[in-house]
């Protein structure tokens, strides 16, 4: 049995590293969930919740709508009925998706996150995303309030509370594959029997 679910900071390489791990692992990846824009949607677009609306006044990052991030309820437990269904069968690697909440009493699971200094992570999105140093900023002052905000507010959970994730990665002065390296093998050592 082995399963990790992995929260990223943005620019601090979850969408690589995550897919690395479950390729590594040989276990199944749940990434984060992609929805429609509003404008893919037509009149079947979904009302915003109260923290989509707050998401609002923040603004959302280019490419992104407000559903992306912080999605509607029934899509909310759309995602957790995928994320919990991949943890029954004992295997997998999850990305986002709240996983730490969903999964905190799971007593094999590991937490991964993924972080680092707001100023390296800039860099590495540029590396990652071929975007400039503004766009970076933006994005990630913007995506990470959204990530916090997606714990704290929807499952009540304060992602800097020490021991709310079992291992934190400084994904940016380890490479990343360094980082997928030191997962694994927390990975194994976690799913072995005690």
């Amino acid at each position: 049995m082995t399963l990790v679910t992995v929260a990223a900071l943005y620019g601090a390489g979850g969408s690589r590293v995550a897919p690395a791990l479950a390729q590594r692992l040989d276990v199944p990846f749940l990434g984060r969930p992609h929805l429609p824009h509003p404008e893919e949607c037509g009149d079947e677009a979904p009302r915003l919740s109260k923290l989509a609306s707050m998401a609002v006044a923040w603004g959302t990052p280019p490419g992104l709508s407000v559903e992306d991030l912080l999605p509607d309820e029934a899509k909310r437990r759309e995602f957790e009925r995928e994320a919990q269904a991949l943890a029954e069968t004992g295997r997998g690697v999850i990305l986002g998706r709240a996983g730490v909440a969903l999964l905190r009493e799971h007593p094999r699971v590991l937490h991964v996150l993924l972080d680092g200094p707001k100023a390296a992570r800039v860099e590495q999105a540029m590396a990652i995303e071929d975007i400039s140093r503004a766009e970076a900023e933006r994005r990630l002052n913007r995506a990470d309030r959204f990530r916090r905000a997606y714990l704290q507010d929807l499952y009540g959970i304060d992602p800097r509370e020490p021991g709310v994730f079992h291992m934190t990665l400084d994904s940016t002065a380890l490479s990343l594959d360094d980082c997928v390296d030191l997962i694994a093998r927390a990975a194994g050592t976690r799913a072995a029997p005690r």
